[in-house]
C-alpha cells in the first residue's frame, strides 16, 4: 500500500509560513493523504498463495518421511538386537548344557584360565576358539561349556 502526500496550493502556503505568524490559524493542518489501488493483483497474490501452499505440504511431506526412516531404522535396530541375542539363546537352550555369557573384557585365554585354573590351558583355548567361531570376542556372546573340563 502507498501513500501520497497531495498538497493544495493553500495548504502548500500555509505550511511555508511559521506557526502563529500573523494573519495565519494557530491550527496546523497536515496534508491530506490519499490511498492509491497498487501492489499485487489478485491474480498474483493467488499464485503466491498456491506456491507457498505447495512448498508447505513439500516440507511436509520431507519431514513425514525423515520420521518413518528414523522409525524403520529405530525398529531394524531394535529387531537386529533381539534377533541377535534371540539366536544364541535358542541354540543355547537347545544344547543340553551350561553356558557361559562373555563380559567385557573377557578374553579366551581369561575364561580358559577361569575353567581351569591349574595346568597348561592352550588346549582349552583352542576349543573356545572352535566353539566361538572367528573373530573377537564381543560381550553378550555365548559359549557352550557342555564337554569341557569340569562341565
Amino acid at each position: 500500500m502507498a501513500a501520497i502526500v497531495h498538497f493544495t496550493p493553500a495548504q502548500a502556503h500555509d505550511l511555508a509560513l511559521p506557526v502563529g505568524a500573523p494573519g495565519r490559524s494557530q491550527r496546523r493542518t497536515g496534508p491530506a493523504l490519499r490511498v492509491l489501488e497498487g501492489g499485487h493483483s489478485p491474480r498474483s497474490l493467488a499464485r503466491t498463495y498456491a506456491r507457498r501452499r505447495v512448498a508447505a505440504l513439500l516440507l511436509a511431506l520431507v519431514a513425514l518421511v525423515a520420521v518413518v526412516a528414523l522409525a524403520v531404522a529405530a525398529l531394524d535396530l531394535t529387531g537386529s538386537a533381539l534377533g541377535s541375542s534371540a539366536a544364541p539363546a535358542a541354540a543355547a537352550g537347545a544344547s543340553a548344557g551350561p553356558v557361559l555369557v562373555v563380559q567385557p573384557g573377557d578374553t579366551l585365554w581369561g575364561i580358559a584360565r577361569r575353567l581351569q585354573p591349574q595346568g597348561d590351558v592352550t588346549g582349552l583355548v583352542d576349543r573356545l576358539a572352535a566353539l566361538h567361531g572367528s573373530g573377537p570376542l564381543q560381550p553378550g556372546d555365548r559359549l557352550p561349556l557342555a564337554g569341557l573340563p569340569g562341565h
